[in-house]
């Protein structure tokens, strides 16, 4: 189970960054996050852990796939969004 299932960001930048948390029932070890549709749109660190940080990069929507014990998988969705105010 994850802590959020979805992260809506409203602007890019490591200042942005959230976390998730992963649990899952009779199972100790850690998880891996992997990703195919977020190159550009967020990035999630560390590889492997139990709580992940994701930051956004740029505007767009993608999904992490949060794998367990098991082979049990959790789906994060990442939704980015970001605001540019008029120039001259």
């Amino acid at each position: 189970m994850l802590s959020s299932t979805s992260l809506a960001f409203t602007a890019a930048g490591a200042a942005n960054a959230q976390s998730v948390s992963a649990t899952q029932a009779n199972y100790t070890g850690t998880f891996t996050a992997s990703t195919t549709t977020c190159g550009g749109i967020a990035t999630i660190s560390p590889a492997t852990g139990t709580t992940f940080s994701v930051t956004p990069v740029a505007a767009g929507s993608c999904t992490f796939a949060i794998a367990g014990g098991g082979g049990q998988s959790m789906t994060l969705t990442i939704g980015v969004t970001t605001t540019t105010f008029g120039g001259s």
